[in-house]
């Protein structure tokens, strides 16, 4: 009989207050403000996931992970908190190129997501940070799954498999009936 064993993960847990900075109609970047931080013990790593605060994002730090569960609705949350440099939006969209309007971010918050309401007029929005730059279309925010075509459903005709033909070999003269014929 195996034994079980109950193991106890610490976890830090840090509390932001949410802070929407509109830049643009239509795009809105979600910063955060520290409130507070505690201590507190989980069972599992999955229990990680589980805990969200609505109207708070919670930073959950443990051993080896980092966690950032988002209390309120984003369009496009981050993997961590992110220092958001400018965000541009297409102003012009022509078939020699696509003209960009960005707008630099000025306020020293963290960043933790992107409110974004895309329609034809606003197609995508670039967002560059620190450490990276950021596309956000409507093909990032779906699950890029590859469409099927959907297999006929009439029954394909069986071909009937039919007997090997035998090959014709030729006949194999001996060395006598050829010499014979020589003139």
């Amino acid at each position: 009989m195996s034994k079980s064993y109950w193991v106890e993960l610490d976890v830090t847990v840090i509390h932001y207050d949410p802070l929407e900075v509109s830049l643009f109609p239509g795009v809105t970047l979600i910063g955060v403000r520290y409130a507070k931080e505690e201590r507190m013990s989980v069972d599992s790593l999955d229990e990680l996931e589980n805990l969200i605060t609505p109207g708070k994002v919670l930073l959950i730090r443990a051993k080896n992970n980092v966690v950032i569960n988002l209390g309120l609705n984003a369009t496009f949350p981050f993997s961590e908190i992110v220092n958001v440099r400018r965000v541009g939006i297409p102003q012009e969209i022509t078939t020699q190129g696509v003209k960009m309007e960005y707008k630099q971010v000025t306020d020293q918050y963290g960043f933790v997501g992107v409110k974004v309401n895309l329609s034809p007029s606003l197609p995508f929005v670039i967002v560059e940070s620190d450490h990276e730059t950021k596309v956000i279309s409507l093909s990032s925010l779906q699950d890029a799954k590859p469409e099927i075509p959907s297999e006929s459903k009439s029954p394909e005709k069986k071909k009937k498999k039919r007997a090997k033909k035998s090959r014709k070999r030729r006949k194999i003269k001996s060395k006598g009936s050829r010499k014979s014929r020589r003139v």
